[in-house]
């Protein structure tokens, strides 16, 4: 997708391009994950488990700030040859919505062999294995009838099929709000407590491609965006009462499930406002897009 500089996305670029941080643009997000500072600074943004190498070290954990990741810190703590495991996505909202793994093999993996695992630009990257790998927020609540949501995800899948990215669920009953990525569309759902449910969906996503993905739900109508243009609008999403109590990411543990279609790629980003954050929508676009290089 070619972007004009005088288009809208165009000078929001031009405007991004002196340093505004995601929350700085757009703050009191309700949950916010990634690999680089999303907030101006330099916060902590991963727990990393190093494996088994035979040594004192043998699974030890350690925090990284995102200059760590950066410098080879991280790299460096893991060690030559040896696997990293995200044990916690920290949240940057300041909201301490840490999505966790305690299950050493359910953990998806920052460094691999040695070397930290990144995309095409040299950018670090969370890969999650489509298989079992999942972190959890198990501290989100939310609840409630026509709630507004806006969603955006950073993500490149490997194999095509019917993978979560991320869903708030609830654990013991249908409720949910998710991105998923069908082997034909982009989709956004959401599922009230008494097994209502409704979805948007647009556009076929291909493998081995990077994405941005921004679901928004305005109470009862939702629109999906994918690097920047709409793929559905005002699609009818007005489900009764949901009530939410965690955060998935790259699986779905709601409904008393586990790891339900896993995620099978790598992802970056994502962030998550309990508003309809349209009026932001290209300036938070703009800043993901230019960072990760996506056109």
């Amino acid at each position: 997708m070619h972007v004009s500089l005088d288009s809208a996305l165009g000078r929001q670029r031009r405007l991004n391009s002196v340093g505004e941080s995601v929350l700085q643009i757009a703050p009191n997000a309700a949950a916010a994950y990634s690999l680089r500072s999303l907030t101006g600074g330099d916060p902590k943004v991963v727990r990393v488990r190093r494996d088994t190498d035979g040594g004192a070290g043998d699974n030890d954990e350690q925090d990284f700030t995102a200059s760590g990741i950066s410098s080879g810190a991280l790299v460096a703590f893991v060690g030559s040859g040896n696997d990293g495991f995200v044990e916690t996505w920290y949240d940057q909202s300041g909201n301490s919505k840490d999505a966790v793994q305690a299950t050493a093999g359910s953990q998806p993996k920052i460094v691999n062999a040695g070397s930290l695992v990144v995309d095409s630009a040299g950018l670090p990257e969370i890969d999650f294995d489509g298989s079992n790998d999942c972190l959890t927020a198990s501290s989100y609540s939310r609840s409630g009838e026509d709630l507004p949501l806006t969603m955006i995800s950073v993500f490149n899948q490997d194999v095509a099929g019917i993978d979560y990215v991320v869903a708030l669920s609830q654990t013991n009953n249908n409720a949910f709000d998710r991105i998923l990525l069908r082997t034909d569309s982009f989709d956004y759902g959401r599922r009230a407590t008494d097994n209502a449910a409704k979805d948007g969906s647009g556009s076929d996503p291909d493998v081995n491609t990077k994405y941005v993905f921004t679901a928004i739900n305005a109470g009862t109508t939702s629109s999906g965006f994918v690097n920047g243009s709409s793929i559905f609008s005002a699609v009818d999403t007005n489900v009764n009462t949901q009530a939410l109590d965690q955060i998935d990411i790259g699986a779905n543990n709601g409904d008393g499930n586990s790891n339900v279609n896993p995620f099978d790629g790598q992802i970056q980003e994502i962030i998550i406002y309990e508003t309809d954050q349209s009026d932001n929508r290209l300036a938070l676009e703009a800043n993901i897009m230019t960072n990760y290089g996506i056109s």
